[in-house]
């Protein structure tokens, strides 16, 4: 997608945007924050993407996440401010943390199974089992450098999952 696709595409579905996230947060202002930040991730998302797939729901989706986001974002401020007010330090709820944690650990887990499967057969190696990169290249005969590679492909691909899911 080039830059000027996601202009467009920007531009076409903006009302629609504007209404989904106007119905969760009822504040104008707040919206268009929001809206600016949903527009910053599809132009940072821009150069992987194509059009091929249902660009509507892409949108969506990152409204939908930039929503999710900005909820968990307010309920940390808001008990910050309620812990400090009673002057006691401010800490993650452990339960919050529990649940960041799992969703985190499944975003990782479905960018790891969408990974190539040569990439992923490295990655499994190395994380699941613990083996060295040099016994992984000898167990999949493979040269090092080319697991060094695809390990390197991977982690990438896993980063930009996880900055997506951020």
């Amino acid at each position: 997608m080039a830059m000027i696709a996601a202009d467009q595409l920007l531009a076409e579905h903006a009302p629609a945007l504007r209404n989904f996230l106007g119905a969760r947060c009822r504040d104008a202002d707040l919206t268009a924050d929001l809206l600016q930040e949903v527009a910053a991730r599809l132009v940072a998302a821009a150069p992987r993407l194509s059009l091929n797939g249902n660009a509507r729901g892409y949108l969506f989706r990152i409204a939908a996440n930039v929503w999710r986001d900005y909820l968990r974002r307010e309920l940390v401020r808001r008990r910050a401010a309620v812990a400090l007010a009673a002057g006691e330090p401010a800490l993650a709820d452990p339960a919050d943390a529990r649940l960041l944690e799992r969703e985190l650990t499944a975003v990782v887990r479905m960018a790891v199974q969408a990974l190539p499967p040569a990439q992923r057969e490295v990655v499994e190696l190395r994380h699941q089992s613990g083996l060295t990169f040099q016994e992984i290249a000898e167990r999949l005969g493979r040269p090092l450098g080319t697991v060094l590679t695809q390990m390197r492909a991977a982690l990438a691909r896993i980063s930009a999952a996880l900055e997506s899911y951020r």
